[in-house]
């Protein structure tokens, strides 16, 4: 891979989380309701009927479930997705040290787990020997080994940062 398709996968990704997070603002809207009440997606032998998408927002309880699983999904494909495509570009071009030695690294690394673990901190040996780490005023600490990741610990500011920080990175030091 070369720099310039790293860079294309880093916007593909900010791109996709900023469609996620249009299709958020427009599940919690009721104007759209009548709209997804009538459409429809097909692929292959299937037809999936969007009016079930409805009748679970209509319901105040089901549609803060569903959207906040939705908003874990965006969050777990952004910075999965963005931390791996830099890892990967490193270890094959020879520059996974200036990555590790980036600020953010040790904690975009524990979020990256964290979200691949059913967003929970499980945290190996090595981990807790570099606990606690820091970054831009959260830290996470031993006491956070097993427990959920909360929204309002790592949610969309703080995505948005950490996604930020990782491709201006990726454009701006990586060779």
């Amino acid at each position: 891979m070369v720099k310039q398709e790293l860079l294309a996968q880093l916007e593909n990704a900010k791109n996709n989380y900023i469609l996620g997070l249009a299709a958020l603002s427009l599940f919690n809207s009721q104007e759209t309701y009548h709209i997804l009440d009538k459409l429809n997606c097909v692929f292959g032998s299937y037809n999936i009927k969007f009016d079930t998408v409805v009748n679970l927002l209509r319901k105040e309880e089901d549609r803060y479930i569903a959207l906040n699983e939705f908003l874990r999904m965006l969050l777990r494909a952004l910075i999965k997705e963005t931390f791996e495509v830099i890892k990967d570009y490193c270890d094959a071009s020879g520059q996974i040290s200036s990555f590790k030695a980036q600020s953010f690294y040790h904690v975009a690394r524990m979020i990256r787990n964290c979200l691949s673990h059913n967003f929970r901190f499980i945290f190996n040996t090595y981990d807790m020997t570099l606990l606690p780490v820091n970054w831009k005023g959260r830290t996470i600490t031993t006491s956070m080994n097993g427990t959920f990741l909360e929204r309002s610990f790592f949610g969309y500011v703080e995505s948005w940062e950490l996604f930020t920080e990782l491709q201006s990175f990726a454009r701006d030091i990586l060779v």
